[in-house]
């Protein structure tokens, strides 16, 4: 087994197929694909940088921790995994569970966290620049669960140490990108 960024995108991209952001014509491998470009911009390690291209593939499409852990080891596998929310469960469920689990999260979890939300904020901004409060249509959680989620998350995520595993200013560069985004998209 040989961890590789390019074998990780070649198996995102296939599992992923066929797969759009929510409400939009975009594939869905950009998300995971601006992930591991924040991620790279992070100076993480190339574990951490594979695991952020993973990171949906368990809860977003069939794979699973065996193939993930076969493929890319149990390391990797173990920071997805952390990463993934039991879709089994309501909305408030899985996020109030995300928020605990992130609080005793490692740093690696965490910056795979940071790096999906980002991302996730983008999108949500140019989408709202597009079509207003429409938005949230095609969400689960109204926009205030939502604002309060990504909250707390922020939270969890200012307080992670990531001496060692990430350049800590371009880390504060991100969490400051976090709040502008959440200034803006929340409005």
């Amino acid at each position: 087994m040989t961890l590789t960024i390019p074998k990780a995108i070649v198996f995102a991209t296939l599992k992923h197929e066929g797969q759009r952001r929510k409400g939009s014509d975009v594939p869905y491998i950009v998300h995971p694909m601006e992930a591991m470009q924040i991620l790279t911009d992070l100076d993480c390690a190339e574990d951490i940088i594979i695991a952020g291209i993973l990171h949906d593939t368990l809860e977003d499409t069939k794979t699973t921790p065996d193939e993930i852990a076969a493929e890319f080891g149990d390391h990797v596998c173990q920071i997805v995994r952390g990463e993934t929310e039991d879709k089994s469960k309501t909305w408030i469920e899985r996020k109030n569970a995300t928020i605990s689990h992130l609080k005793s999260s490692n740093a690696e979890i965490r910056l795979v966290c940071l790096a999906d939300k980002i991302s996730n904020l983008r999108s949500m901004l140019r989408d709202q620049q597009q079509i207003g409060e429409q938005l949230w249509q095609r969400f689960k959680g109204s926009k205030e669960g939502i604002h309060w989620y990504y909250n707390q998350l922020l939270a969890v995520l200012q307080e992670t140490d990531v001496d060692g595993y990430s350049n800590t200013l371009k880390f504060r560069q991100y969490i400051d990108e976090y709040k502008e985004l959440m200034e803006r998209v929340f409005l």
